[in-house]
Parts: structure tokens; sequence; C-alpha cells
């Protein structure tokens, strides 16, 4: 739970997830680039092609997410070094509930329920580098992320349609003949979106790998969280300027991350990966940590 102050009134946020669903939102390219990402090293007895399609889906307490998205090498295999265009796209919903402090008299409680729709889209060209066992990829182009928040919540910023340049760079690792790490970064100025995710995995058998990961997602509503009051730029500085006190309790950077186990499994051209783990839900003023569960699904072809 945590406190905002405006004026004389004292707003409370209960199981406020709207870092969730900026964090899902966006991080659902983070998400499909590491399992559009195939092993450095490919398999000789596959047929090889320059074309992938990936789907997927993420969900958590009161969000939800599902995207797709399709990966082209028009001059080289899809493991070769060459450039290549990503396309992609995902939407989800999620809600959070403001409500007013149960201390203060009743005629001055209110409760707000906040439901939302959030869309992304990326359209990227990128090149790939194979350094022997080191795989690295570089996306650059343009992203468009939109979240439509219903009633309309004066001290959110990171809310409506942003479009902006993106870029991203994922590496892929192989560790011995087993073991293998990813690490994905990304960053929009749509929102100021931000994102890295690492995976650490190992072969029990051939085609399946199990393994740890971890993430941090956060967009221009984080940053202001994570910031003083009055911070230029960020929802609460008007109030300020119109002479009433407002503050929001800062953010721990552990808010906008998470930690998990997945299981990933190779057959032919195609793979699937599942992640379960819980995120950072929102840090009480007592420091209690709130946490919430996470469920991650990843489909991929080569076509």
């Amino acid at each position: 739970m945590r406190v905002v102050s405006a004026g004389w009134r004292r707003v409370w946020v209960r199981k406020s997830l709207r870092f969730g669903a900026s964090g899902l939102a966006v991080v659902a390219p983070i998400t499909f680039a590491d399992v559009a990402r195939s092993p450095a090293a490919a398999d000789p007895t596959q047929p090889q092609s320059g074309r992938q399609v990936w789907a997927g889906a993420d969900v958590s307490t009161n969000v939800w997410l599902v995207y797709s998205g399709v990966t082209f090498a028009p001059w080289s295999a899809m493991h070769d070094d060459g450039f290549r265009f990503r396309a992609a796209g995902g939407y989800g919903e999620y809600e959070y509930e403001k409500s007013s402090d149960p201390s203060v008299d009743s005629d001055d409680i209110r409760h707000l329920d906040f439901q939302a729709r959030t869309y992304f889209a990326d359209f990227l060209v990128g090149y790939l580098k194979r350094f022997g066992e080191l795989t690295a990829k570089a996306y650059v182009g343009a992203s468009v992320i939109s979240h439509d928040i219903t009633p309309d919540d004066e001290y959110t910023i990171a809310v409506g349609d942003e479009v902006g340049i993106k870029g991203v760079i994922e590496l892929w690792l192989n560790i011995g003949e087993s073991a293998w790490g990813s690490l994905d970064l990304s960053w929009s100025s749509a929102h100021d979106t931000r994102a890295a995710r690492a995976r650490l995995g190992y072969r029990v058998w051939p085609k399946l790998s199990i393994g740890i990961e971890g993430g941090i997602n956060v967009d221009s509503q984080g940053q202001c969280r994570m910031q003083p009051a009055g911070t230029a730029g960020c929802g609460y500085a008007d109030e300020r300027q119109r002479g009433k006190f407002f503050e929001v309790e800062e953010a721990d950077l552990l808010d906008y991350a998470r930690a998990g186990t997945f299981l990933r499994y190779e057959w032919g051209a195609s793979e699937a990966s599942i992640s379960t783990g819980i995120l950072g839900d929102s840090f009480a003023s007592d420091d209690k940590v709130e946490l919430a569960p996470y469920v991650t699904v990843n489909w991929l072809t080569q076509f």
C-alpha cells in the first residue's frame, strides 16, 4: 500500500499494478525478442530460412498482454551474419484501484477503480553478428506505445499514444557444451520506456533447457515515482505550482523488477518456453514487499 498526499486529503493506493501493466506492455518486446533469438549454434540438420514468426502471452495479477511478430532476414539465414527486419505488436488490459484513507471522515473517502487498455507496435531494422560463441544483435526503428485509462488519472503521465525511436540490443552466449546466457536491453522514447532482461539456462537434454531469469522495466511514470516530488515533467509537479502540497512516496527500483524460472524446448525449426515467477508490485511505507505472480508463454517457428 502506498500513500499519496494531496492538500489535506490522504489517498491510499491499494494493489496498484499501474507499473505492472506498463511493465508487461513494454516488456513484451523484450519477451518476444528473447524467444525470437535462436541458439548461436543452429542445428545443421534442420533447414535454415530467413523468416521467423512468434506469439506469446504475459499474465500477472490484474493485467494481461498478448503479442506476436515476425523477423525477416532477406539476404541470409536466420542464424547467419546479416541484416534483418522486425515487426511486432501486442494488446493488453490492466486495472488498479485507489481508495482514501479509512482513518479520515467517511464524507472524505474516495474509491476509484481504473480500467486501462494498452497496445504497442514496433518496426525495426537490425544486424546480427557472430563472434565465436557470442551472437549479438542490434536493432533501431520506430515504436508506438499507448495507455488508455478510464476514468482519467490526473497523476499518471504515462497515458495516451506516443510514437518514438526505439533501440534494442540482444546478446546470446554459449557457455561450454550445455549452458548458455542471454541479455536483452531495450529503450524507447515513447513514454521513456526502458527494459532489461537476463537469462541463464542449462540444457538438461539436447532439446530441453531450464534456467533462471530476471528483468527490470521502467517508463516515465516509474521514473517519476523514483524521484522527489516536484520533479519537472512529473504529474504531481503541477499541484505544487498551484500552491498545493502533493507528495508521492518514492518508489524503489525493485517495484519494477521480476525474477523467476523457465523451461525452453526446441524441436525442428520451432521452440516454446514458459516462465513463471514473481514481480514487485509496490512497496509499503512499513517496508513490506508486495509481490505478484507472473506467467509468460512463448512459441516461435521458422518458415
